[in-house]
């Protein structure tokens, strides 16, 4: 019996089960057939000959991983005959892109594509009196003490507002301190607010005008309730409940006006990666975002670690890419002895068939578009013109992390691509999850936004998805609620400093990415 597999690249010496294959079956990869020696799960690699120890694992093209036994044609490839050589290939491409792109200037950078015929060249969004253009008059609650948490959440669970929580806001050296505040005064500031209600103790770290006063010259309102000067609990659940409707009621009555798309910030993330992602999500969103930079709009998104350097626009941003990769995988070493390549992928990838980081990197990147980089932004930065910019990486990657970095850069939506699946959404930027696995999907309908099913199966082509898809952010863009708003899923992470492992730097610079 023949099953379906995927040669995705002439190259490649392993073919991708879109099936689940059995041991004497015949994995039929268009021109391509070959006996399976062995039960193979879907979105695993399959041998296409015979393969030798020392040998590169090659896939979309490019080496992802070493061989580290002898593998027969038709054997499962994966995790148990595979090293994983992930940052050895990361220091040997940096060396050659470092000769490519000596001399060139991010001034060169043009964008990457011309914008296709679309329904709309503008949208219906709220003007700010800060310049800025939101798609929600959002009212957000944040405590600024853990002490004040609960009340903040007993506002929100009677006015449906976001609240933003944290664990801390006492005891904080002076870095945590610093990344805590601006992470609150990003969310009140943020394009996508309307209005802000700041919950506190009265005896807290923080001085509550550290992030009142930045947020009312934004021309927000904003007002503070303390716990311990304002009634205690109850009152200030009363009262901050009566504030938030007031808001939310006066932000109701605001009219959209018309804004150009160019005035969108888009991000991107990936979370619960599987086959399909790699094979239609990713490259569904990453012509999108390829078009929102052809439209004129700009584009923020976690980058770092050395592994999106063919990304880099210029010799400047090319160095500082691998400055943060050697900084991060240093610093990784020396806190947990070894490098990011031995915990991720993670167990959830694994399953899915990711065997490498490299492996997941290429197909992740796939999501991030073709656009050139400009330039590294610190946490907080907003995008200092149209294109793509990105965010230093390391501060931490896992969802919520990563989407709170993305909205504090003013993000108006995060094109999340997910196979797994995933309810994460953002106190300001709010997720657009895209999809390709079916089952997925079935078993959990409201982890997708977006419907990328249709071009795994060869119903539409790439360019016809992505331009789907980019019409449905528009509409997202002029009031239509994501599932993760639906859902009320408003998830907002404290950042770390410079360090996915606490605050930088515990490895100094100079120290060497390998042994």
């Amino acid at each position: 019996m023949e099953r379906q597999a995927l040669l995705i690249n002439e190259k490649d010496n392993v073919i991708m089960a879109i099936e689940p294959i059995s041991k004497g079956e015949i994995a039929n990869a268009g021109s391509l057939k070959i006996e399976v020696a062995e039960d193979i799960p879907r979105g695993h690699k399959i041998a296409i000959r015979n393969l030798s120890a020392g040998e590169p694992l090659i896939k979309y093209g490019k080496t992802v991983g070493q061989i580290s036994k002898d593998i027969q044609a038709g054997a499962h490839v994966h995790c148990h005959n595979v090293n994983d050589i992930t940052e050895q290939l990361e220091v040997e491409a940096q060396e050659e892109l470092l000769k490519k792109l000596k001399g060139v200037n991010a001034g060169e950078i043009k964008p990457y594509r011309t914008a296709p015929a679309l329904s709309r060249t503008a949208i219906r969004a709220y003007r700010r009196s800060d310049g800025t253009v939101g798609v929600r008059n959002n009212v957000i609650i944040i405590s600024i003490i853990h002490c004040a948490n609960n009340a903040a959440q007993k506002i929100a669970q009677a006015t449906g507002a976001p609240c933003i929580t944290q664990e801390g806001g006492c005891l904080e050296f002076s870095d945590r301190l610093y990344h805590l505040v601006n992470s609150f005064i990003c969310a009140g500031t943020h394009p996508n607010t309307y209005g802000v209600l700041v919950i506190s103790q009265g005896c807290q770290q923080i001085n509550p005008d550290m992030i009142i006063e930045p947020i009312r010259k934004s021309g927000r309102e904003v007002y503070h309730l303390c716990l311990s000067t304002d009634g205690g609990f109850y009152s200030v659940v009363n009262q901050g409940t009566r504030i938030v409707k007031q808001m939310r009621a006066k932000a109701a009555l605001e009219e959209r006006v018309s804004c150009p798309v160019s005035a969108l910030t888009l991000s991107v993330h990936t979370g619960g990666s599987d086959w399909t992602s790699m094979l239609a999500s990713n490259p569904v969103c990453g012509v999108a975002l390829d078009i929102h930079e052809a439209m004129g709009g700009s584009i923020v998104a976690t980058a770092g670690r050395g592994n999106q350097i063919d990304r880099c626009g210029s010799e400047d941003t090319l160095r500082k890419m691998i400055d943060i990769g050697n900084r991060f995988r240093a610093d990784c070493k020396i806190r947990n002895g070894q490098g990011m390549s031995k915990v991720n992928p993670t167990p959830g990838n694994k399953a899915g068939g990711l065997t490498t980081l490299e492996e997941k990197n290429c197909g992740t990147h796939q999501a991030h578009s073709h656009c050139l980089i400009r330039d590294f932004l610190e946490l907080g930065e907003k995008p200092r013109g149209e294109g793509f910019w990105a965010i230093d990486q390391c501060h931490g990657n896992n969802d919520s992390f990563d989407c709170t970095g993305a909205a504090m850069a003013g993000t108006h939506f995060i094109l999340f691509t997910t196979g797994l699946g995933s309810m994460v959404g953002n106190a300001c930027a709010h997720t657009i999850k895209i999809c390709a696995n079916q089952q997925t999907m079935k078993a959990m309908p409201e982890c997708a936004d977006f419907d990328a099913s249709v071009f795994l199966w060869g119903e539409k082509s790439l360019e016809e998805t992505a331009v789907a898809l980019y019409e449905r952010v528009l509409d997202y863009a002029e009031g239509e609620l994501t599932n993760a708003e639906l859902i009320g899923d408003y998830s907002w992470t404290i950042p770390h400093a410079k360090s996915l492992n606490g605050d930088y730097p515990a490895a100094p610079p100079t120290c060497p990415v390998l042994e």
